[in-house]
């Protein structure tokens, strides 16, 4: 590993293997690492993830402030349910500190596309013309945002999933790792797509649907 090159001003919120990918494409793409991480869980404390050490949960904010923290970056991914990775963005705002967004340099984004503060967009992923990205939005490695998508805050746009134009994913929600959306469906807020789902109709909110064509299983409350 290179010499570790931190940005005193920046913390990054979880330490869990998402964590290690961010860094890696915050590396990519010429930033430097945070300075510290915080994650709840008492045993990652005092480990690193790619240099940067987690140095606790989140009595340690008050004094990462007074050091010279303003900025934060998402260490946290979401497995099914955005909820958590929305608690954890709005703490940190919370705390007033500003979310940074972060692009992999190989990610292809239309200049047109309106991307808000805190989200990100992985290796190989596509972001193409008049799509917008809400707030701590994750397009993962290799997913595919088509033209005219909109993307509500908090959503996880899994590795390999495919929307095509048109498309409306409301907010806290979860689309599987290779699943395909129709053009123009409407998803609604806090659902989640299954893995490898065809999706060809609008989905409610709170449901989780699943299959090939998907279907609805059951809540996702």
């Amino acid at each position: 590993m290179s010499e570790v090159t931190v940005d005193s001003t920046c913390v990054m919120l979880g330490a869990g293997q998402h964590a290690k990918v961010v860094i890696d494409a915050m590396l990519a793409a010429g930033m430097v690492r945070p300075c510290a991480l915080i994650d709840s869980n008492p045993q990652l404390r005092g480990r690193l993830v790619f240099g940067v050490p987690v140095v606790g949960g989140d009595d340690q904010f008050e004094q990462l402030i007074r050091q010279g923290v303003t900025r934060f970056v998402m260490g946290l991914g979401s497995a099914g349910n955005a909820a958590v990775r929305r608690r954890v963005f709005e703490l940190g705002r919370s705390w007033g500190l500003e979310p940074l967004t972060v692009r992999h340099p190989t990610a292809i984004c239309s200049a047109t596309a309106q991307i808000l503060p805190g989200s990100q967009i992985l290796a190989g992923a596509v972001v193409n013309t008049d799509a917008y990205l809400g707030e701590n939005v994750l397009v993962n490695t290799g997913a595919i945002v088509e033209h005219d998508c909109v993307i509500g805050a908090h959503t996880h746009i899994s590795t390999g999933a495919k929307l095509a134009g048109g498309v409306h994913v409301g907010e806290g929600s979860h689309v599987g790792a290779g699943a395909v959306i129709r053009q123009a469906i409407k998803i609604g807020a806090r659902a989640v797509v299954g893995a490898g789902a065809a999706v060809v109709d609008d989905v409610d909110c709170d449901v989780v649907v699943a299959g090939v064509p998907a279907r609805p299983l059951r809540s996702a409350a």
